[in-house]
């Protein structure tokens, strides 16, 4: 009987220190993946986070260089500039007054030497900017509109983040610059409050002696322990390991991944990545700390010692009870929005993450958008509100179909869609090159059908580009064109015809954004959709932009005052004379002579395919050779985030 005893505790200890094996093994296969996801999740924030930043600036440099040329203050800020009299005073207040909408506090004229010739702040006249801003406005002088990275001012305070445009006479020459200043803690510093990972992840914006020039999250604990807003290791003057690579890289700009803890500047172990920004001279970085990132691991390593302590009491006592260890390690949670089950992230953007969900009791796909907690501000919930419930009006087969809306146990909005496998047409464009005129012809005729509807109900989606025009394969039925995001949609007529972008600033892509859009985006009415729609048919037929620009300013004025190439002179193919020429008129400066509504395009596209079908065949056989639905993200829908 003792024998057989001791023959059951070695079998037990055997099983033990199998166990230890196991268990060590697979703590180092977690580890490493782990590892890969959080630098994969850094690396995909960093981007977002420097995208978003890089619209931001792009949408100031716009909104600077439309003040710059407006034809009411335009010709006064070049009196001022050429010293032909004016009142400064009130011509700054004026300009002041239409950019305080988007957040503008300050304005300056000044001139190439780097006199201040008129200023909101008054007392500023007459004397000169500072050798940092002067070197910045040298690249306005020769014509670009320069974003001047924050200066926090005397004392660390914060100061102010600005955009200076050239101010140009008949000719072209630049004669003075026109700066507009934001606090930095509005709008520069909201782009990065709203993309804080995490319970302890900060997304950070320093400049090149380590000054956070982004709000931090920690700001109360800072004061309270007499901490500089720095990236700098407490009660040192020694930067942080994320700062000293970052700065290092400054120069030439660079990134870079730590995935190994390291001692943030409140003194707590982080990880993080970075990026130096050089064009813009700052650095921009995530941050989260490691014991948050890492957190699987120490559950992991928690309760397998649990486990082995069990197992060993179980050796020591002479009996093992099976089903112990399964009751221990069974744990499944999953999260729930409504009636769905959210089965994995698949997609993120700076204000919202994007889901592959589950319905609870139909089993149906669907990708769900949630609106991000940290994002939820009154201007985004009532944007995603209205695109939700103004798109789930339309049901057309050529339109992304909505589901369901509501709020989830934390009070985050969200929004269920189809889930749908393709591509989207700048995503075609620049893996297969230019399509061939009839399949153009057959996905603007797509697109068309589903603008008819949209169009009959009032609506005006305001945002058509090649990103927004899915190529799709459903169910075996391939080349099907679904529009997406209708979060500038804009309603003519109704009850509710508020428009949330009129008072804030131009939304939209400025490339396939209409003359009168720019001019007055209130004016903009379903010819803008047919503007747009021919700019996406040129961009398919060419695979070219429709104007070659290096700056936004050279690109608002190429759109609103030169006449663009026609496709046929840039495409590889030969295009019908038709397609050619409907192209052309879609593409008209003046709404009048455009196609008068979506029906009559489509009429005219109807044409164009009777003598160049794209057939069945051809759609066969362009899939079968080209699409492969893997389980590469890149190839599947994620749905668009904001």
């Amino acid at each position: 009987m003792k024998t057989s005893f001791d023959r059951a505790r070695l079998v037990l200890l055997g099983l033990l220190l199998a166990l230890l094996g196991i268990g060590l093994w697979a703590y180092h296969g977690v580890g490493s993946s782990l590892r890969e996801i959080r630098a994969t999740g850094l690396a995909t924030l960093l981007n977002t986070q420097v995208g978003t930043l890089e619209q931001w600036v792009a949408e100031r440099r716009h909104e600077a260089e439309q003040l710059a040329t407006d034809e009411e203050l335009g010709p006064q800020v070049q009196g001022l500039a050429l010293g032909r009299g004016g009142d400064p005073i009130r011509i700054t207040r004026a300009v002041l007054d239409r950019a305080a909408s988007i957040g503008i506090t300050a304005v300056l004229l000044v001139a190439p030497d780097g006199r201040i010739l008129a200023a909101s702040e008054t007392e500023r006249m007459g004397s000169r900017v500072s050798a940092d801003f002067q070197a910045h406005m040298a690249a306005a002088l020769r014509g670009a509109s320069v974003f001047v990275r924050p200066n926090l001012g005397a004392g660390r305070t914060p100061g102010r983040a600005w955009m200076a445009t050239p101010v140009r006479i008949a000719g072209g020459k630049v004669v003075a610059v026109l700066a507009l200043g934001s606090p930095l803690a509005k709008g520069f510093g909201d782009l990065f409050s709203a993309a804080r990972p995490g319970q302890s992840g900060e997304a950070l914006a320093f400049d090149a002696e380590g000054w956070l020039l982004s709000p931090s999250r920690n700001a109360l604990e800072l004061e309270q322990r007499g901490l500089a807003p720095r990236l700098q290791l407490p009660a040192s003057e020694q930067a942080t390991l994320l700062a000293q690579q970052a700065v290092a890289a400054m120069a030439k700009g660079g990134h870079g991944l730590l995935l190994n803890p390291y001692p943030g500047y409140l003194g707590r172990d982080v990880i993080g990545a970075w990026r130096w920004l050089h064009e813009l001279g700052i650095g921009v970085a995530i941050e989260i700390e490691a014991s948050e990132a890492y957190a699987p691991l120490f559950y992991l390593q928690a309760g397998f010692i649990v486990v082995l302590l069990l197992l060993f009491a179980v050796w020591l006592a002479g009996f093992l009870a099976p089903g112990s260890l399964a009751a221990l390690l069974r744990r499944e949670s999953q999260k729930q929005m409504g009636p769905y089950r959210l089965l994995r992230q698949i997609g993120e953007g700076a204000i919202s993450n994007v889901y592959l969900a589950q319905h609870r009791m139909l089993k149906r796909p669907a990708a769900v958008k949630v609106l991000k907690q940290q994002a939820t501000t009154e201007e985004w919930t009532a944007r995603f509100q209205r695109e939700v419930q103004l798109s789930s009006s339309l049901h057309h087969p050529n339109t992304i179909s909505i589901y369901d809306y509501g709020t989830g146990p934390g009070g985050e909005f969200w929004y269920a869609m189809e889930y749908l496998e393709g591509l989207s047409l700048s995503d075609l464009v620049e893996r297969y090159g230019p399509v061939p005129p009839s399949r153009t012809a057959h996905i603007l005729r797509q697109a068309c059908a589903s603008l008819w509807e949209a169009h009959s109900c009032g609506l005006v989606h305001r945002d058509i580009k090649p990103q927004n025009l899915m190529l799709c394969d459903i169910r075996g039925e391939r080349d099907v064109v679904k529009v997406l995001d209708f979060g500038l949609v804009k309603q003519i007529g109704g009850e509710d015809t508020r428009d949330l972008t009129a008072h804030m600033r131009i939304l939209g892509t400025p490339l396939y954004m209409s003359p009168e859009r720019i001019r007055n985006p209130a004016d903009a009415d379903a010819r803008a959709d047919i503007y747009a729609l021919g700019a996406v048919g040129f961009f398919l037929l060419t695979g070219k932009r429709l104007f070659e620009t290096e700056t936004e300013h050279d690109l608002t004025y190429h759109v609103l005052h030169e006449t663009p190439r026609l496709a046929s002179e840039c495409s590889p193919f030969a295009v019908p004379v038709e397609l050619d020429a409907l192209i052309g008129r879609c593409l008209e400066k003046e709404a009048a002579k455009r196609p008068q509504t979506i029906a009559e395009m489509a009429s005219a596209l109807d044409g164009v395919l009777v003598h160049q079908p794209w057939r069945r065949d051809q759609i066969e056989a362009w899939w079968q050779q080209n699409w492969v639905a893997e389980t590469d993200p890149g190839r599947r829908f994620t749905a668009p985030t904001k």
